[in-house]
């Protein structure tokens, strides 16, 4: 350790950036996502209520993860504290090790109670909220020409029942989808290079062993800090493509819905009035080629249906697949950064 050098002041000062400032950066960082993350009811909808107790555990480690990258910083900073208050007194290097406080995420049945679906169980009047939103109002028409189906045609209950189950809140969904995104960009871009940049300046006067396990540290907390913000950024990119496919389902159902509310009216109206069969032909005609797969016939609309449903769910296995790896190398389940470890000399 002859070789062991530190200009305390510039240590010193560099240890209270990245356990202030640094350390609050993502402090507030994880209550951005923790924030932002948030879908308000009735959130992914029964059918995919599922995948939406998947995303909030998600979203629950990640948060906790950041939140550990703020203690981590402020322990960082008062250990290069003392790493210039020991060389001040003795000109040799003894950092004393700390243990993180492990802190598991959120189970899948405390996640399935943060649902929207649950959240509008618990208290219906949650829908208020929302109700002023467009997409919503928009489902609720659609919806509602659907049951106007299948009040002339009761078959068709079984579609309506089905729509009822994807009945999300896509508006929520996006701004929650462009706001991890967002937030993933900022950490890698800024919160994690400003790490990078306080911890490479910390080191530009000190020489030794202890700072040879402060640079290994720094990067390996770099790296995992950048893994955090490209999976925020990935959740956020599955959010999108969730809204998507939910919007695509209920436009496909308003094309359908619409033609076959008039096929069904103008065939009723055939029955009960004689002679319309003849006048209102061309509207039958007209109305049954603009439906979907040309459909003509009652069941052929719970058909429709049903090949929407299973698009929606093929199209959104292969992003929300992405959400199944964590990155979470220590204890399963455990956010790393919240167990993170750093022992003698930086080790």
């Amino acid at each position: 350790m002859a070789d062991f050098t530190v200009d305390p002041d510039d240590v010193r000062a560099h240890g209270r950036t990245l356990g202030t400032t640094v350390a609050e950066d993502y402090a507030h960082g994880a209550d951005g996502i923790a924030r932002d993350g948030v879908i308000d009811p009735p959130g992914f909808g029964v059918a995919l209520s599922p995948l939406e107790a998947m995303y909030i555990q998600r979203v629950d480690f990640l948060v906790k993860d950041v939140r550990g990258a703020a203690d981590v910083c402020r322990q960082i900073g008062a250990k290069l504290g003392v790493v210039a208050d020991q060389y001040e007194r003795a000109e040799n290097l003894h950092v004393g090790g700390f243990g993180g406080t492990p802190t598991p995420v959120s189970g899948l049945a405390d996640a399935y109670g943060r649902t929207g679906l649950a959240q509008l169980a618990q208290d219906p009047g949650v829908l208020v909220t929302v109700g002023a939103s467009i997409t919503l109002a928009e489902i609720g028409a659609i919806v509602g020409g659907m049951s106007a189906c299948a009040a002339l045609c009761p078959t068709f209950l079984i579609g309506v029942a089905g729509a009822v189950l994807f009945v999300a809140n896509p508006v929520g969904i996006a701004q929650a989808g462009a706001d991890l995104i967002r937030h993933g960009d900022h950490l890698q871009k800024a919160l994690n290079a400003n790490f990078d940049k306080i911890c490479s300046a910390a080191t530009g006067t000190w020489k030794g062993q202890g700072r040879d396990s402060f640079v290994i540290m720094a990067t390996r907390l770099k790296a995992h800090l950048d893994e955090l913000g490209a999976y925020v950024r990935t959740l956020g990119e599955a959010l999108h493509s969730l809204e998507v496919a939910l919007g695509g389902l209920w436009i496909a159902l308003a094309a359908m819905t619409g033609p076959f509310l008039i096929w069904l009216i103008a065939m009723r109206a055939a029955e009960l009035i004689p002679g319309a069969p003849v006048l209102l032909e061309p509207i039958i005609e007209a109305a049954g080629a603009a439906m979907a797969g040309s459909v003509t016939t009652m069941v052929a609309g719970v058909t429709a249906l049903g090949g929407l449903v299973l698009a929606v769910v093929n199209g959104l296995a292969k992003d929300f697949l992405k959400l199944m790896a964590l990155p979470d190398d220590g204890a399963a389940d455990t956010p790393d950064l919240t167990e993170f470890h750093v022992g003698e000399n930086f080790a």
